[in-house]
């Protein structure tokens, strides 16, 4: 089993219970691929002090603080650590105010107060993912154009479509409906996507991926021999094989397809096994809300785009006679 691998987390937020809570919720299983060194900070300067002696891979900032807002600290920090993950937490949903601290400081993810428990988590290591993933992206095209290789449009006609698999009819058309129709919080994606599509050489668009659906597992496993799939989304508990093992089949038949768990029943061990096994991106508790099942789709969505961006652009510089930086 390989060692897992630490990385280091700075919390702000003006009420120390938030702090604390965040550190618990980072330090219990399931833990994932990850290990976390959290600190904690109420006071937003102290942070910001803090962070000009030491890196940190993620922060997470409350948004609304007395003395210095979220967007101010986040502002700041970025010129300390403009490689250091963001994202916001807030129990109050000011949708200008999101796009605007999208367009100046890129967070990753907004975080709404209370959050589920294992929503919190899964962010924090999607956000990692994508970051590791965008810095080899910069590094790769970087590389490619000192060198004077004609980069192409990317995967200009990759594409597929998202499959939901859940056993109630009612659920899924209700998982399709938030998916596939238009919300206050799609004019915040756009400007995610937009602001995605500004840092890293990936083509991020997309627009274009039809939403498929089906109640049985066995079905979906019979589409995924004809069909691709960007992202696949599995209810738990169904009577055919539960989302775990429909998830870990399918990633052996579509490897680059994005995996989500969704259920309102699932143990801690279920979720473990989730991580370790299906080596899922996330996880969607039911009820859900709608803004964080949107957001966990077109992040996974964003991630497997720059992933498989990243594959053939570290095949040109293989094929120009270079080694990847």
């Amino acid at each position: 089993m390989n060692s897992p691998l630490f990385r280091r987390v700075l919390v702000v937020d003006d009420e120390l219970n938030i702090v604390s809570a965040v550190r618990r919720e980072l330090s219990t299983p399931p833990l994932g691929r990850y290990r976390y060194e959290v600190e904690g900070f109420s006071d937003p300067a102290q942070a910001l002090e803090r962070a000009r002696n030491q890196s940190f891979d993620v922060v997470i900032s409350d948004y609304r603080m007395p003395g210095m807002s979220g967007l101010e600290f986040l502002k700041a920090l970025a010129a300390i650590q403009p490689e250091c993950a963001r994202l916001v937490l807030s129990g109050q949903t000011d949708m200008d105010g999101l796009v605007k601290m999208v367009n100046e400081t890129h967070i990753y993810r907004f975080i709404p107060k209370p959050w589920h428990d294992y929503f919190l988590k899964s962010s924090v290591a999607q956000a990692l993912e994508f970051s590791l993933a965008l810095q080899e992206n910069r590094r790769l095209a970087g590389f490619v154009r000192e060198r004077g290789i004609a980069v192409p449009a990317l995967l200009e006609n990759e594409g597929g479509n998202i499959l939901i698999v859940d056993d109630e009819a009612a659920i899924l058309s209700s998982l399709s409906r938030v998916l596939s129709g238009h919300t206050q919080a799609d004019d915040l994606f756009a400007v995610i996507r937009a602001e995605l599509s500004r840092q890293g050489d990936a083509v991020l668009d997309e627009a274009g991926s039809k939403v498929v659906v089906t109640t049985s597992a066995r079905e979906a496993l019979k589409m995924a021999e004809t069909q691709r799939f960007a992202c696949i989304l599995a209810d738990f508990k169904m009577p055919e094989m539960n989302g775990v093992e429909l998830l870990q089949r399918f990633a052996d038949m579509q490897p680059d397809c994005e995996r989500i768990l969704v259920s309102g029943q699932v143990t801690q061990d279920d979720l473990i096994d989730a991580v370790d096994a299906a080596h899922i991106f996330g996880f969607v508790a039911k009820p859900w809300q709608d803004y964080e099942l949107k957001a966990c789709v077109a992040q996974a969505l964003a991630h497997r785009r720059m992933v498989l961006e990243n594959r053939i652009l570290a095949d040109m510089v293989r094929k120009a006679g270079g080694a990847a930086p």
